[in-house]
């Protein structure tokens, strides 16, 4: 979406752009903690003026946060070396975190000339908006204009707004009146937008009156802004509110369906005025914000410097796609409004299937702050508990099968739930919780953060007693043509990637067992599992050794050549699972523990296993897989299986697998930014961190140590 700007409007940027260099300075550590900002700005660094000194660095240009007051001495360090000013602020969509003040940002708003809402002067939106129509339709055309109303309807209809981490409008608040509704916005004192977009308290008081007076019949309410409800600042119009009997809206929640909802709204300088626009809404603007001016609303205080009239698609490409700039939260890269967009509609998706209260029981403390992460939601609380009483409302959440099975939860009839806790033959639905099948670039039991996590509310995956949910959509579930497009493409990547479970390190040279293996012999890799392990008790009914394995495979294959890879687990010496040399001499023709998995994979003609993941692995790259148990890919005709679950009456293909395996099944969340992410992205993000050939099989104790103390310090 390129654009020919006046040199008034952007030369800065533009030079900035093109030349994809240069050393920035910032004096406030805020904004050199923004992470990626110098993604954002298009430098090279973004620098203190003393580290700049310090290092002797061709500064190429100083950034400010808005209109701060602390941003004079930065000014005049740009004044004194005559350097140009980027002016930036928070863009329209922020963020998906808790913490609104989070230096994870979506997208920031980076402007040379001015700042979008400060009226007295213009910006660089302003004057591209101001552009003659010849010249603004020049960058704005019908192509950008038909992405422009994409975008749109895709921001309106997933209720997207700056702050995404708010909850859902209760639907008995918001439709308890069947009078049309009429929003008046309040916002902070004293706040910038509201000093430099022409309001104040008299006006705001004076627009609450307007739209009393206005809509006699109408359903008034005063939505208060979320920094009032947090009680970190004041607003202008609860007093007011609360001495004319006006309705105040102070929960927090999703403005978005209130705006649906909304027939007219009242405004001083307020974004969400901007979005009422989106959202169809009737806007009256009290000040003078940066959507004011252009045709679009009823401006109690005109702009005389706005000289056009621009459509609300127009308005909308001019801030959301030409003035704003938008970088991936998880790996820094520059990216689309429609790539934003779809990050947030993710995060929205993981927070819906994240709703509802939990309790945890049994969760090791290492744990804890990472499930935590993978369980939030603004509709959602999750606590967690060694002995804990299940309020009514309350799901319970366990690791595995962990205890799960035999613990009573105490009925504790002094607390405040009285005899409303529930012992464990009222649970109603419960979630258990394990390891995803793209984990991590470490082994789990070295305290290595998951990168992906699955929440069962049936069972798990690999109990073959019970129908998990996994189980359930493979028996049902019906894949879409994209669906399995985005599989193919997905197993595609992984298999090109090298990528497994743990995605530990192992040599990728040629395989000795293939130096070694008769030219003629069928060659057989049998897998280690960890003994024990609760996917061998629960998915193996005769076989739950490796030594029995082996036994089995030999008796099986008499003339074939056997290589043996131990679990990785087993070999770092955290887990059971060793195998005598007697049995290992008489079953096995080579032990393998130095090459990948990988590269012991591509030898092989066969995969044998009791219920390892590394069978599905193998399907992945299309190798013939025989179980001796029933893990979750068995039973489904992809497989030879020594059992049989007849509960599996589906047929599946191997994308079919894809799709509800790894796309639909799992959480996947990226633990540096804290956001959630898809398969692609985690696939991705393995893959450029090399750390698949950097990582040891076993780490030292020392790094056990540092994997817990971070696991414990985790805050994303």
């Amino acid at each position: 979406m390129s654009a020919s700007k006046s040199d008034n409007v952007s030369a800065c940027q533009q030079e900035v752009a093109e030349q994809s260099a240069g050393v920035a300075v910032a004096f406030s550590s805020g904004i050199r903690k923004i992470r990626y900002i110098h993604k954002f700005l298009d430098v090279d660094e973004v620098v203190s003026s003393f580290d700049a000194a310090r290092r002797k660095l061709a500064v190429t240009c100083v950034v400010v946060w808005g209109r701060k007051q602390n941003s004079r001495s930065a000014l005049r360090y740009a004044k004194d070396r005559e350097l140009p000013v980027l002016y930036v602020e928070d863009g329209w969509i922020r963020s998906c975190s808790a913490n609104a003040h989070s230096r994870v940002s979506y997208s920031l708003l980076v402007d040379d000339v001015g700042v979008y809402y400060d009226s007295t002067v213009p910006s660089a939106l302003e004057l591209y908006l101001n552009l003659p129509d010849e010249q603004f339709g020049s960058s704005c055309g019908d192509d950008q204009l038909r992405y422009a109303a994409r975008c749109r309807k895709l921001l309106t209809d997933n209720d997207i707004t700056k702050y995404n981490y708010c909850r859902t409008p209760d639907s008995s608040v918001l439709n308890s009146d069947s009078r049309p509704l009429v929003l008046v916005l309040d916002q902070t004192c004293d706040d910038a937008s509201v000093r430099l977009g022409g309001m104040n308290a008299e006006s705001f008081n004076a627009l609450l009156d307007r739209a009393i007076a206005e809509n006699p019949t109408s359903r008034v309410v005063v939505r208060t802004h979320p920094d009032v409800v947090a009680g970190r600042r004041k607003g202008y119009l609860q007093s007011r509110a609360i001495e004319l009997g006006i309705e105040i809206s102070a929960a927090a929640d999703n403005p978005i369906p209130w705006l649906k909802k909304s027939a007219v709204v009242y405004v001083g300088t307020s974004q969400l005025g901007f979005e009422a626009l989106l959202c169809g809404c009737v806007v009256k603007v009290g000040g003078q914000p940066f959507y004011a001016g252009w045709g679009l609303t009823v401006d109690l205080q005109p702009i005389a410097r706005r000289v056009r009239r621009r459509t609300l698609d127009q308005l909308f490409h001019a801030t959301h796609v030409e003035h704003a700039r938008y970088c991936c939260p998880v790996t820094g890269e520059r990216q689309t409004l429609h790539d934003c967009l779809l990050h947030v509609q993710l995060q929205k998706s993981y927070f819906k299937r994240n709703s509802g209260k939990r309790v945890c029981v049994g969760i090791t403390p290492w744990k804890r702050r990472y499930i935590a992460q993978f369980m939030r939601s603004p509709d959602g609380a999750t606590r967690f508990s060694r002995n804990v009483t299940l309020y009514p409302d309350e799901t319970l959440v366990t690791w595995s099968f962990a205890g799960a099975e035999e613990e009573t939860l105490d009925t504790d009839s002094t607390s405040n739930a009285g005899t409303h806790g529930r012992s464990r033959a009222s649970f109603g639905t419960r979630i258990r919780v394990e390891d995803g099948f793209i984990r991590s670039t470490g082994l789990g039991s070295d305290f290595v953060a998951p990168a992906s996590l699955v929440f069962d509310t049936d069972g798990l995956y690999f109990d073959a007693n019970n129908a998990s949910t996994l189980e359930k959509m493979l028996n049902e579930y019906e894949c879409t043509d994209d669906e399995l497009s985005r599989a193919k493409q997905l197993r595609a990547s992984i298999v090109a990637k090298n990528l497994t479970k743990y995605n530990v390190d192992g040599s990728d040279e040629g395989s000795y067992a293939e130096r070694v293996s008769g030219e003629n012999q069928k060659k057989i890799l049998v897998v280690g599992q960890v003994e024990g392990d609760q996917s061998i008790l629960r998915g193996s009914r005769n076989i739950r050794s490796n030594s029995e394995l082996l036994g089995a495979v030999r008796k099986r294959n008499p003339d074939a050549f056997i290589c043996f890879k131990p679990h990785p687990d087993v070999v770092s010496g955290n887990r059971k699972g060793h195998v005598k040399n007697n049995l290992l001499k008489k079953n096995v023709d080579l032990v393998e523990i130095k090459r990948s998995f990988v590269n012991c994979l591509d030898w092989c003609d066969e995969l044998h296993t009791m219920t390892s993941l590394s069978g599905f692995e193998a399907l992945l790259r299309e190798k013939a897989v025989v179980t001796y148990g029933m893990p979750f890919y068995a039973g489904w005709g992809m497989t030879h299986d020594s059992v049989e679950c007849h509960r599996r009456t589906a047929r599946r293909t191997i994308d079919e697998l894809v799709v509800l395996s790894l796309i639909v099944y799992p959480h996947y969340l990226d633990m540096d930014s804290g956001e959630f992410i898809s398969v692609e992205q985690l696939v991705k993000k393995f893959h450029n961190e090399h750390s698949v050939k950097k990582r040891a099989i076993a780490s030292s104790w020392v790094q056990k140590v540092v994997n817990i103390s971070n696991a414990l310090s985790f805050s994303a």
